[in-house]
C-alpha cells in the first residue's frame, strides 16, 4: 500500500477533523474533475470517481428516502 493511500485511509477512518474527510476528497475530486485542460487521464479518472459516488447517492436517495 502507497504511503498516500495508508493516510488518506486513516483520515477516513479517524473522524477528528471538523468537516468529513469524505467531503473534503469528493470535493478535490469534483475541482479537479472540472479543470483545465479536460482531456488528461488524472481528470478522467477524477470524473469517473466522482460520478459513481453522485449515481450511489442518488440510488440510495431512491431506495431509502429520508423521511422528514
Amino acid at each position: 500500500m502507497t504511503t498516500a493511500k495508508q493516510i488518506l485511509l486513516e483520515e477516513l477512518n479517524e473522524p477528528v477533523h471538523i468537516e468529513p474527510v469524505e467531503n473534503v476528497i469528493f470535493w478535490a475530486l469534483e475541482h479537479y474533475a472540472n479543470s483545465e485542460p479536460t482531456n488528461t487521464i488524472g481528470r478522467h479518472i477524477a470524473y469517473a470517481i466522482m460520478q459513481r459516488i453522485k449515481d450511489a447517492e442518488a440510488k440510495e436517495e431512491t431506495t431509502n428516502p429520508t423521511k422528514e
